[in-house]
């Protein structure tokens, strides 16, 4: 079969790689549509650790085609979402309950073949059926929500607190409905106008660019402060919005080795609490729910639909003017 396929950094081409077969305990998942991770381009370019070569792509949702020995509770013809770590579930952390932080952490995409491919295999144990009013298209997004629950499991939020959320890429627009639930309003910074028209109709209650949360005529304070953006110069800004007493959620990946300057006298001041997330322990279950009750809609996130053919120069290149979330669909 033709799939995507990162030969080594900066390498990246359409290539033949082997049709997968299902090993035991495994099933083969024909793909319907995979979403485009900012991991994905971090990857092709080498600046985040992979196996090489491989096939990229993590956000997939697709329907069984062919089932291993041993697998009892999928059938072909079932439609699936993917979570695409898996554990070991046998080295410390595992055992603690943190599959997310396992020492030998296999990924979907990432160390092993992905989605980025007309079929990929899984082991049978990393799906979740789609309820029928589900879109495949809507399920690739599974992943990324699942990812912003356990965000959101890690901070705590009253019911009718205020969250500022920095960036309103597909991340960013994930959590601001994510966040509904629990909010009584929510506000948006982002320097791109076509995201910010998005968060609006996605229901944010204030939608500012980062000059206007910046200037010093903008004193509110916040319960829960989110980085979508990845950038450490966005911690700072997070620890300024934050109210005394706060929650402020690191989501954005930030490159390795990047700094950020801040005072120390302002976390002890406002007795703020920092949390990281990482990946998405046990709550892929609950973002396809929170997708097929449209409590998260994902209508208008995807910017550009994408052909395998079209997916080399889009990782190499820097996002296109006017990108959200670029998905590969297969008709």
């Amino acid at each position: 079969m033709k799939a995507l396929v990162v030969h080594k950094p900066k390498a990246v081409s359409v290539s033949d790689w082997d049709d997968p077969a299902p090993a035991s305990g495994e099933v083969v998942v024909t793909v319907a549509s995979c979403g485009v991770c900012g991991t994905d381009r971090h990857i092709a370019e080498g600046t985040y650790p992979a196996t090489y070569p491989n096939v990229l792509g993590h956000e997939i949702a697709g329907t069984i085609t062919s089932v291993g020995q041993g697998v009892t509770d999928f059938r072909e013809g079932d439609r699936v979402a993917v979570d695409p770590n898996i554990a070991d579930h046998e080295c410390p952390p595992c055992k603690r309950g943190e599959v997310n932080l396992c020492e030998h952490l296999v990924a979907i995409g990432v160390s092993r073949a992905g989605g980025m491919a007309p079929n990929v295999a899984v082991p049978a144990g990393q799906l979740y059926k789609i309820p029928p009013d589900l879109s495949l298209e809507e399920a690739a997004f599974a992943e990324p929500l699942s990812c912003i629950i356990h965000g959101l499991d890690r901070v705590k939020l009253q019911p009718g607190g205020t969250v500022a959320i920095l960036g309103a890429g597909s991340i960013g627009l994930l959590a601001q409905q994510a966040v509904r639930e629990f909010a009584a309003s929510v506000i948006v910074s982002e320097p791109n106008a076509a995201r910010r028209e998005i968060a609006e109709s996605l229901g944010a209650d204030e939608v500012y660019t980062p000059e206007m949360i910046e200037h010093d005529s903008h004193t509110e304070e916040y319960d829960l402060v989110i980085d979508c953006t990845g950038s450490a110069g966005a911690l700072p800004t997070a620890i300024r919005l934050a109210r005394r007493g706060a929650d402020i959620l690191l989501f954005g990946v930030a490159p390795s080795g990047a700094k950020a300057q801040v005072e120390p006298y302002e976390l002890y001041r406002k007795e703020l609490r920092i949390a990281a997330s990482n990946l998405n322990p046990f709550t892929m279950e609950k973002a396809v729910a929170m997708l097929a009750s449209r409590t998260v809609k994902v209508d208008g996130i995807v910017s550009h639909v994408v052909s395998l053919d079209e997916l080399p120069q889009l990782l190499l290149n820097a996002p296109p003017p006017g990108e959200v979330k670029a998905a590969l669909r297969f008709s």
